[in-house]
């Protein structure tokens, strides 16, 4: 009898644990502009601890988990990045991921029924692809900000972040 008691009381805290987030891929799609469908979401860092979010070959996509609206990134070092809007003076808003964005929207995101990443922001007005940094020749992710105009800036192109599951 006190073995089923402990088998019980076992099995109601495995039962009642946190749960297991579920981590996921970010994939472009809907653009105009066949070349920007398709991109995998990496990272490519500018400094200690903080990176621009970029495009890479699907092998070398970042892998992101939500959490209470916040999108971690399941760093390779194990330090609590998160995926940021940076507000500027352009429509072509930042999109950074660091362990501590500063003066930036890091929650209120959310996964859509779609399965498309959105966020809540009042400035937040899409996705957008854009040239990136010049010395790599990636493309880098942005957003409208809405808070500065309206419109795609010049070469740029508006896409749809899409969740895709991993297998972990």
């Amino acid at each position: 009898m006190k073995f089923l008691s402990t088998a019980l009381l076992l099995t109601a805290a495995l039962t009642t644990a946190a749960p297991v987030e579920k981590l996921f891929t970010l994939v472009t799609s809907g653009s105009s502009t066949p070349a920007h469908n398709g991109l995998s979401l990496s990272t490519q860092s500018t400094g200690p601890l903080i990176s621009n979010a970029v495009f890479r070959d699907t092998a070398n996509a970042a892998t992101f988990y939500l959490s209470n609206s916040t999108v971690h990134y399941e760093a390779p070092n194990g330090a609590p990045y998160v995926l940021a809007l940076v507000g500027g003076s352009s429509v072509q808003g930042g999109v950074e991921v660091s362990v501590s964005p500063s003066g930036a929207v890091r929650t209120g995101f959310r996964i859509a029924g779609d399965g498309g990443l959105r966020a809540s922001s009042a400035t937040w007005g899409g996705w957008l692809v854009c040239p990136g940094d010049k010395d790599s020749g990636l493309l880098g992710l942005f957003y409208q900000d809405t808070s500065v105009g309206s419109g795609v800036p010049a070469g740029c192109d508006r896409v749809q972040l899409r969740v895709v599951y991993t297998s972990s």
